[in-house]
């Protein structure tokens, strides 16, 4: 099974005012989560940042309270650019099949004994 990807957006940094227009975001603060099940395990990998997003004055203007998680995402896929989203998820991918399938093991060495049970 291939990974599912989701981004959450929030907060926001925005001008109270800029270019005629209120509450003008500029900043979105963003996770983009990876997850796939196997069995009945799910395994999960994030990557976060910010990305800066810019209005245009003339441009459509979308009021503050009327944006949508789908849209923003849109911005912040647009800024970032197809190759760089597509490396992240790459990069997520990995950390779950590095997960299910570690590529590095820690094992304790052979010939140390455990501690007694119930002593002190």
């Amino acid at each position: 099974m291939a990974a599912t990807y989701f981004w959450t957006i929030n907060p926001l940094e925005a001008y109270p005012t800029a270019s005629g227009e209120s509450d003008v975001v500029f900043t979105a603060h963003w996770q983009l989560h990876a997850t796939e099940t196997v069995g009945e395990t799910v395994y999960t990998a994030q990557s976060i940042g910010t990305q800066g997003v810019t209005y245009t004055s003339g441009s459509a203007f979308v009021p503050f309270e009327e944006l949508t998680l789908e849209l923003v995402q849109g911005w912040v896929e647009n800024a970032m650019g197809t190759g760089s989203v597509d490396n992240m998820k790459a990069g997520l991918a990995t950390q779950i099949a590095n997960q299910i399938n570690p590529p590095v093991v820690t094992l304790q060495s052979p010939w140390l004994t455990p501690a007694p049970t119930g002593s002190i």
